[in-house]
């Protein structure tokens, strides 16, 4: 997962290099060896079900166990610049625990700066699981505090365990944990010259010349534990290890054979990741199809987590006849009236509606105003497809401003289905649309069961919008 909404949390006052960053991630990953093949890699803000389960479990989290995570203070006092009073970096734990929660995770490997943030994880599911036991409450049970135990014996969500791996920690230059907000850090990318300069000026363990050191605590040390592997570099990791306890080594020659190492190492991962970064659609196409697979196992997860707290599942408009009764009312806010002048009425009755759309599609008549204006002056756009046979809903529409945008989609079946697009999603996606001269193209896809845009640098899902008139309040 390329954690960009992480990325927020101590950087949301500038956000120009954002995408480009999560592009310079993947292209690591795949220089670095991971296989798309092989291992599921994708954006965290596609897979919208991180953001749902976040949401729910802040209702049922503390504010005192976010405070006593001990990075919470230690980032505050390394990045006194930054104003870090904001509830995202607060709750920064517990969105990384929802990105662990809602895959059911039984090992998440970490270094050991997060281990505290799995045991948070395991608390924060032990917390869930006794307030909401999976099929949605029993008769017997009594919440938390109280009720028959044995009703919780399956649960929703799985407490987690930290997975260390052979490389526990990574010492930035200065000494502190390497990470890109300090400023310490060595990228996979990074070129030979930069890589040089950066190690040579690293901080050592050692005081004086004359004064043995400790490579467990020393930047340079660290890198040898880490680079100068036995296969490679025979005897190196020995060499450097036994000459610092000693001192019989200086720093610069310490320092010098750790460049020789690193550089044998990422030469051949700048080399791959130029090749990568020649090939866009490549990329689009690993996180696009890792959306999707990421986005299929969360939804199973987030639907025993819904109904295990009892929230009443999504409705849609589906099978409505063309005969459907008088009586029988699309859900539509009061908040929508007829207007005058130029602008249609929007009619509200379900028979009305349908053969709006029916004759919207039927005639194709593209200068019919499709428009409409709330109470509220705000401008909701309606357009309407049919199913393709290859499966595709195609809606053209007139690049002009909206606040809201509704797609209405009738499938093979002639199920209609209701898509809903609030203000804040169009600013943030309008220019992604497709254009042919003053057209804007949408194009939808089910992918997986699952409503998505096709927009030309990814695959976003809609599924949550559908029949979810909230954006017109």
């Amino acid at each position: 997962m390329i954690a960009d909404w992480h990325a927020l949390t101590t950087d949301y006052e500038n956000t120009r290099h954002l995408a480009d960053n999560t592009r310079e991630v993947l292209l690591d990953w795949l220089a670095a060896g991971l296989d798309p093949a092989k291992c599921t890699m994708f954006v965290q803000s596609h897979v919208l079900q991180h953001s749902e389960l976040h949401v729910l479990l802040s209702m049922i989290t503390p504010l005192g166990e976010l405070e006593r995570v001990p990075s919470y203070k230690d980032q505050q006092q390394n990045l006194a610049s930054k104003d870090l009073t904001s509830y995202g970096f607060l709750g920064y734990p517990l969105l990384q625990a929802a990105d662990i929660l809602v895959y059911r995770a039984n090992w998440v490997p970490v270094g050991e700066d997060q281990v505290a943030h799995v045991e948070l994880t395991r608390t924060i599911a032990r917390r869930f699981n006794s307030f909401f036991p999976k099929g949605g409450v029993s008769a017997t049970f009594a919440g938390p505090y109280g009720g028959d135990p044995r009703s919780l014996t399956d649960k929703v969500l799985i407490e987690p365990k930290e997975l260390l791996t052979s490389t526990p920690k990574l010492l930035g230059t200065d000494g502190r944990k390497m990470s890109k907000s300090y400023g310490n850090s060595i990228l996979l990318s990074e070129e030979s010259d930069s890589l040089e300069h950066n190690i040579r000026n690293s901080k050592t363990d050692r005081p004086t010349l004359t004064q043995p050191g400790n490579p467990d605590r020393c930047p340079v040390g660290n890198l040898h534990q880490i680079f100068s592997d036995p296969e490679t570099f025979p005897g190196r990791l020995d060499e450097i290890t036994v000459g610092c306890t000693t001192a019989t080594i200086t720093c610069v020659q310490c320092k010098s054979l750790a460049i020789e190492s690193v550089e044998t190492k990422l030469r051949p991962i700048r080399e791959k990741r130029r090749r990568f970064a020649e090939d866009p659609k490549f990329l689009l196409e690993v996180i696009r199809k890792g959306a999707q697979t990421a986005a299929k196992t969360a939804e199973t997860t987030m639907k025993d987590v819904r109904s295990a707290i009892g929230l009443l599942p999504k409705a849609s408009i589906k099978s409505l006849s063309h005969n459907a009764g008088d009586n029988f009312l699309l859900r539509v806010p009061a908040s929508i009236s007829r207007t005058h002048g130029d602008e249609q009425r929007w009619e509200i009755r379900s028979n009305l509606w349908l053969e709006k759309v029916q004759q919207y599609s039927l005639t194709k008549l593209k200068d019919k105003p499709r428009v409409f204006i709330t109470r509220k002056n705000k401008k909701v756009g309606i357009y309407d497809a049919a199913e393709s046979s290859s499966g595709e809903w195609v809606f053209g529409l007139k690049d002009q401003p909206l606040n809201v945008l509704v797609l209405l989609a009738q499938d093979r079946q002639r199920n209609l289905h209701d898509y809903v697009l609030p203000q804040a999603f169009l600013q943030e996606h309008w220019k992604q649309f497709e254009r042919t001269d003053n057209t804007v193209e949408i194009h939808l896809r089910k992918i997986d069961d699952v409503a998505s845009l096709l927009l030309k640098d990814q695959t976003l899902p809609i599924q949550q919008y559908e029949g979810d008139y909230s954006a017109l309040q």
